[in-house]
């Protein structure tokens, strides 16, 4: 057990125990409590500084601390450490105790390190400990802004599979079903909405079965849209849609695989005797699809982008006395098509594999 010891007493102390205690000034606790008048989440910062240290540095951090929007801000002194959090009670009744280290100069919180001029840094810092709690705070982001549970929790929430057949189906209508039956709370601007509803193209590969996450995100896709889960601080996932933008990442159709192809997908590398002359490559597509055992999925966003006709592009395959892989086949028909196109295994959210077929570039 550390043991503690008074410091300096300065006029703007309302209480003394074993240290040194401020309330915020004026503005800062009135901001405080506006916040508290819904969420009713005490916070109280301690802050530890070594006994060894000077009484003026001690004096100067509980100066610039009174502005950072703590309910309550103690100053003692201890040997201790490490920073910590705690807190106390249930649901948005909560007492948040954190402990700040004072050492080489720089102000040691849960999650971060602050100098004494970032003042604004540390109320923004504390605000999240205040909203997200420290498990929230101080997890490292795995995506999306999301900790690894939290995105954990999204992938298998999208992980429910579409009931029901798609072909045919207005992807904007698509979209706005598969939207609702996520059960987040959707944030999109009028634009996307009105986007959404005037929608045209439609979705033509059966996606029943597949999860909603993924068919979501084709769905989305036909009308130039993209979705991420997105959390604002002190609240829920929800479901944000926005324009598609590539320097921007957003829920893919479908996840690399971690397996390798042939353990997947076993059928694609079956050789047999192909000849292939002046043959639609859809036609080709199709016949192939149906004996490898695996869906074909296009994306059709990008190939409306750049006009490509697959009923009309003939390709050619001619290996006489030749055996040929039907992954083989696949990569030079598809090579053939202006501009080339590529194919890639994924997995949707259920596990369910299929084959991307897209754009190289």
């Amino acid at each position: 057990m550390h043991k503690l010891f008074a410091i300096l007493i300065l006029p703007l102390t309302v209480a003394v125990t074993h240290g040194q205690t401020f309330r915020p000034s004026t503005d800062s606790f009135r901001q405080a409590r506006g916040r508290q008048s819904t969420q009713a989440r005490t916070l109280e910062l301690r802050v530890l500084v070594d006994d060894r240290g000077s009484i003026g540095s001690r004096h100067e951090w509980m100066q610039a601390l009174a502005e950072v929007g703590a309910d309550r801000v103690v100053a003692e002194t201890s040997r201790v450490k490490q920073p910590s959090f705690e807190e106390t009670g249930s649901g948005s009744s909560k007492y948040l105790s954190i402990v700040g280290i004072v050492k080489n100069g720089k102000l040691h919180l849960p999650g971060g390190k602050f100098t004494i001029r970032q003042t604004a840094a540390i109320r923004s810092h504390l605000e999240k400990l205040r909203d997200d709690g420290a498990e929230v705070t101080v997890a490292e982001k795995v995506a999306f802004g999301l900790t690894a549970k939290q995105l954990i929790a999204v992938h298998d929430r999208l992980g429910v599979k579409v009931e029901s057949t798609t072909v045919g189906q207005n992807a904007g209508d698509l979209a706005n079903l598969l939207l609702k039956k996520s059960g987040y709370e959707v944030s999109m601007e009028s634009p996307i909405k009105l986007l959404l509803s005037n929608a045209k193209s439609t979705v033509d590969v059966e996606l029943e079965g597949f999860s909603t996450g993924t068919a979501l995100a084709l769905a989305l896709r036909q009308v130039g849209l993209v979705f991420e889960p997105a959390r604002p601080q002190g609240k829920d996932v929800r479901l944000l849609v926005r324009v598609a933008d590539e320097k921007v990442k957003n829920w893919p159709v479908g996840w690399p695989i971690s397996d390798s192809r042939k353990k997947i997908v076993p059928k694609l590398f079956v050789k047999v005797p192909v000849q292939i002359q002046e043959v639609s490559i859809d036609q080709v597509l199709e016949q192939v699809e149906s004996r490898v055992a695996i869906p074909f999925v296009y994306d059709l966003a990008k190939m409306s982008a750049n006009e490509i006709d697959m009923e009309a592009t003939k390709v050619n395959f001619l290996r006489p006395g030749k055996k040929s892989s039907y992954e083989m086949l696949i990569d030079k028909v598809l090579n053939q098509v202006k501009p080339k196109l590529k194919s890639e295994i994924r997995i949707d959210e259920v596990g369910k594999p299929f084959l991307w077929i897209t754009t190289r570039n």
